[in-house]
């Protein structure tokens, strides 16, 4: 696309010009020169026009070519891939089926030479079957008649030996048949008293037994509020010898972490940690305050103790070792990774 641009300056440069002045005859009439030198400044205007329709046009005809040229490609790729689809369809159909025709040949055979082998072993099951009920209806008709048989001997049997165990054990028959006649006759005569007296007294020892239980539940009631008592005591006067009787202006020193993570595009995040009880922690204003303290250079930072370090390390062992007690390799792995990560002995406090 053709276009024009323009550029306006300015030259400056010296004059130097000498005029010839003539002036009317007088006593000294005649004629002079006067040399003018002076600074001047030379404004133009500069057009320059550029012809780009034939860069155009050239621009032009290459886009056509590589259009034409991008649609022989694609048109060449997609007979490529429908004469490559069609092709394997074709053997892929020959190869099924070839395939499901070779089966169906074999199964057909297999088929045929077992229903033969089939229709030869049903005849066979039903001559047996056949065998079997003609084997079952003589086992009963001779089970019947051995039974009948049987019945009347077994029944002999067991009335013969009830006489001969009657007669060998007859003393504690008659016995046993006094005892039943004398207890259907003392519950049924003026004796039937005894039989409440003995409610009367089973009564008494059920509530005697009633009461001791409860007795002894309402002890154990009052033995455990004793111990109560007297452990609520105790703490209570424990906790007055500790407490000193003095109001005292003084500063208190509460445990708080502060620790600095690094996110996605190194953002620094910065949080503090503590205690449920520190309530003034709870205020987002007055924790970002104590962010800001502590980043400041005001606040001097030194490396813990030995032993605080190792005390540390100990806890932080212990709560790693409750929080993943399994033994299985998931859990080993992500103890000891956490292990390695964690840094200890970088952890640093602020020195009053």
């Amino acid at each position: 696309m053709s276009y024009t641009r323009s550029y306006n300056e300015s030259v400056t440069g010296r004059l130097i010009k000498t005029y010839h002045v003539d002036y009317p005859a007088t006593e000294h009439g005649g004629t002079t020169s006067i040399t003018i030198d002076e600074e001047i400044e030379v404004p133009f205007l500069v057009n320059i026009d550029v012809d780009t329709d034939p860069f155009d046009e050239s621009v032009q005809n290459c886009n056509d070519n590589v259009n034409l040229l991008t649609a022989a490609v694609v048109a060449t790729e997609t007979a490529e891939v429908v004469s490559i689809d069609r092709n394997s369809k074709k053997v892929a159909n020959t190869i099924v089926g070839g395939f499901f025709s070779y089966i169906r040949s074999e199964i057909s055979q297999q088929i045929a030479e077992l229903s033969q082998s089939v229709d030869a072993q049903l005849m066979h099951l039903k001559d047996l079957a056949l065998a079997c009920v003609s084997k079952k209806t003589q086992m009963e008709g001779d089970f019947n008649r051995i039974a009948s048989r049987y019945f009347k001997i077994f029944d002999d049997l067991n009335h013969e030996l009830s006489n001969r165990v009657y007669e060998l054990d007859k003393p504690a028959f008659v016995f046993r048949k006094e005892t039943d006649n004398q207890k259907i006759r003392a519950s049924e005569n003026d004796m039937v008293n005894i039989v409440a007296i003995f409610g009367s007294e089973s009564g008494e020892i059920q509530s005697k037994i009633s009461v001791s239980i409860a007795k002894k539940r309402a002890l154990d009631s009052i033995l455990k509020a004793k111990i109560f008592l007297w452990q609520q005591k105790r703490l209570n006067t424990t906790i007055q010898q500790c407490m000193l009787n003095e109001n005292l202006s003084r500063s208190t020193y509460l445990p708080v972490c502060l620790f600095e993570t690094t996110g996605s595009g190194n953002i620094i995040d910065k949080n503090i940690f503590s205690q449920d009880y520190i309530s003034t922690l709870k205020d987002q204003k007055i924790m970002n305050e104590l962010i800001e303290h502590f980043c400041s250079g005001t606040v001097k930072w030194d490396n813990l103790s030995p032993v605080k370090t190792e005390n540390i390390r100990l806890h932080f062992n212990n709560e790693l070792n409750s929080r993943y007690s399994q033994n299985d390799q998931h859990s080993v792995r992500v103890r000891e990774m956490i292990q390695r990560m964690a840094k200890i002995n970088s952890i640093k406090a602020v020195s009053f």
